[in-house]
């Protein structure tokens, strides 16, 4: 690898290793070099609100007496508009910084290459990063913000905890533990980094999961329930514990006390094949800001969304356990499919054993 590709690498560890959730803006990380050293890191941070070409420039600009032998590394083109913040490239401008290596063009339409046409036309050398690997794990980081600026809609991530015969519970519904320790783990983090978490009426009913990030200091803004009836107060108890989120019930019909449903919103969907409308139910989500949103089961509601190509990316826990039985719960449901033409396909796959589990992680494609 070449030295601007090891340097542009550094970068990319500091936006793929970001604690927080940033969104609704992506992760960007940011580093600058002079003579073959960092003199300056930099990440998208949320409070106070700075970007990370900002922060990188706050963190060198002591260090040496001028910026003009210097390069910044940055995962994303720097911001072009004024928004909650001023834009990055005139900063980048004002700094006296000569030579700019970026690894993805911004897709917001405010953004996209005018930060790069206004940096060359400042007499700033910029390069595109051109390294496959590289590049991939840029566009990796800003897929959600990607979808969210070109389509409104937000980025699901599925979650599956199954046995190695495809069972998410035996059948009377226990399902405590299938994956490791370790695994849930991971999946605290995955959480902490979601803006929405979304589950079904069955998962609520039957888990009585409290979906909050265990143990961190950032938890999901909104934990989110598709039921179509709901009725009994009770079923909600155990995510209003030390809840820190919004709760929203999607729901054909707000219960009539309603009212007495303390720190509970409802949202009225209507049913398309009678089944809430899921498109209409993401939508929503987008409107409040939710970029990112990890599924959490159970199979009925992530094969209906599967179904209909609303999910992006899944990460599956598998146990190296044997559940069996017709009534024990499968991973997924829903329509599925009639020929093996028609399936989905997991692409840019990541494998690792977490414990005793196996961990995969893929990007959903269409069969091809």
């Amino acid at each position: 690898m070449s030295d601007i590709n090891n340097e542009f690498n550094k970068a990319l560890e500091l936006a793929e290793n970001i604690v927080e959730n940033v969104s609704p803006r992506p992760p960007v990380g940011s580093i600058i070099i002079d003579e073959g050293k960092v003199i300056g890191k930099g990440v998208t941070a949320i409070n106070p609100l700075r970007h990370a070409e900002v922060n990188a420039l706050n963190e060198a600009k002591n260090k040496v007496n001028s910026f003009k032998n210097s390069t910044l590394f940055t995962t994303l083109e720097p911001c072009f508009h004024k928004g909650d913040t001023e834009p990055c490239v005139d900063q980048i401008i004002e700094s006296g910084i000569k030579n700019v290596v970026i690894g993805s063009i911004d897709p917001n339409p405010k953004v996209n290459e005018k930060s790069i046409t206004k940096l060359r036309n400042n007499n700033i050398n910029v390069k595109i990063i051109n390294n496959p690997e590289l590049k991939k794990r840029s566009q990796r980081l800003i897929e959600p913000f990607k979808l969210y600026i070109e389509k409104s809609m937000p980025y699901v991530t599925a979650k599956m905890a199954i046995s190695i015969d495809g069972k998410i519970a035996t059948k009377t519904g226990d399902s405590k533990w299938i994956s490791s320790e370790k695994s849930r783990e991971i999946v605290q983090n995955m959480r902490s980094k979601s803006d929405a978490i979304l589950i079904g009426s069955n998962t609520l009913k039957i888990d009585k999961p409290s979906l909050n990030a265990r143990n961190r200091d950032f938890q999901p803004k909104i934990k989110a329930v598709v039921k179509s009836n709901p009725d009994n107060y009770s079923d909600f108890q155990t995510l209003l514990e030390n809840n820190k989120s919004k709760i929203i019930v999607y729901c054909e019909k707000k219960p009539s006390d309603h009212q007495l449903w303390k720190d509970i919103e409802f949202v009225e969907i209507k049913k398309t094949n009678l089944k809430l409308d899921l498109n209409a139910i993401l939508i929503d989500l987008a409107s409040r800001g939710c970029i990112n949103i990890l599924m959490e089961g159970g199979g009925k509601l992530l094969g209906s969304l599967i179904d209909l190509g609303f999910v992006n990316k899944v990460t599956l826990f598998i146990s190296p356990m044997l559940i069996g039985g017709e009534s024990s719960a499968d991973s997924i449901g829903g329509e599925g499919i009639e020929f093996i033409s028609q399936s989905k396909k997991l692409e840019d796959l990541e494998v690792k054993i977490v414990e005793s589990d196996i961990m995969v992680t893929g990007i959903l494609k269409n069969h091809v």
